[in-house]
């Protein structure tokens, strides 16, 4: 388990155009054990797959269990997310046809994704170690400039200058 930092921390400003992808899958027929598992198996491949393959924009994935499942990852760009769906040579494509045929009107699964380019934004964490866009771009001390959430929120508005 990684260890926590030791400062409360918030994100280094990330790049112009950093996109937030989520995307998870509810298990709906729990019975229907060989539909949901292949759903679920999938993901991990593209995960190492992005993760060989800095180019391809994923900065960095972090993976939620609960009543769902669900991926947090942050891109480069959303342009980058939309390159690596499409890819015919990446291991997303494939699986998407796949769903869409033999899996989609039978309610054994769902699947869902959200993409968000990333605007006016505030993060700080304590006691944690490095998360969500800190871990994907990086983090800094919490300072006097970074105090307090209207004031990370004005950073994100002008820059780390400003």
């Amino acid at each position: 388990m990684p260890r926590p930092l030791a400062a409360r921390t918030t994100n280094v400003v990330p790049p112009e155009g950093t996109a937030l992808f989520l995307i998870g899958m509810r298990v709906t027929r729990p019975w229907r054990v060989r539909a949901w598992l292949a759903v679920f198996a999938a993901m991990p491949k593209m995960l190492i797959h992005l993760r060989r393959r800095p180019e391809a924009g994923m900065l960095g994935a972090q993976l939620y269990l609960g009543g769902s499942l669900m991926v947090l990852s942050y891109w480069r760009s959303a342009d980058d997310i939309r390159r690596f769906a499409a890819d015919p040579d990446a291991p997303h494509l494939p699986v998407w046809r796949w769903f869409n045929r033999e899996l989609a009107d039978t309610g054994s699964v769902g699947i869902w994704h959200e993409t968000y380019v990333i605007g006016e934004h505030e993060t700080v964490s304590s006691g944690m170690p490095p998360w969500g866009l800190v871990r994907a771009v990086g983090g800094c001390a919490v300072d006097a400039s970074t105090a307090t959430a209207g004031r990370r929120l004005e950073r994100s508005r002008n820059g780390p200058s400003g």
